[in-house]
């Protein structure tokens, strides 16, 4: 009866510390994702007639920031505040308007930010 509680004890401390180990290993991987996301990326296209940039901080809100230049001389321009998160990847953003952008992205191996929901066109790390 006693190597059957013996066993029984060390299967039950294997699967506790299997469960632990998953869970710590995802908030890991999220706070990786999190922390390479920190910053200012600008869009790859970018020129003297368009220019489109994220800021991500570390409270988790940012904002977005894009110039339009128009033929006449002119120019448009706005800044459009967020709340972000992301999971390892899955990019949300909530704007202070009211809308949602949720989409996949990577950081690719030249370490640009692709996020197809917010266009084809890779961002570079400024």
């Amino acid at each position: 009866m006693k190597p059957y509680k013996s066993l029984k004890a060390t299967i039950l401390f294997l699967a506790i510390t299997t469960l632990l180990s998953c869970n710590n290993d995802e908030k890991n991987n999220n706070a990786d994702s999190t922390k390479s996301l920190l910053g200012v990326w600008q869009r790859s296209d970018f020129s003297e007639e368009y220019d489109y940039k994220l800021y991500f901080n570390t409270e988790g809100n940012g904002y977005s920031t894009e110039y339009i230049a128009q033929p006449d001389g002119t120019a448009i321009s706005n800044l459009r505040p967020f709340s972000w998160s992301s999971s390892e990847t899955t990019l949300t953003l909530d704007y202070d308007d009211g809308a949602t952008d949720a989409t996949p992205f990577t950081i690719n191996a030249a370490g640009q930010l692709l996020a197809s929901g917010l266009g084809n066109v890779p961002f570079n790390k400024l």
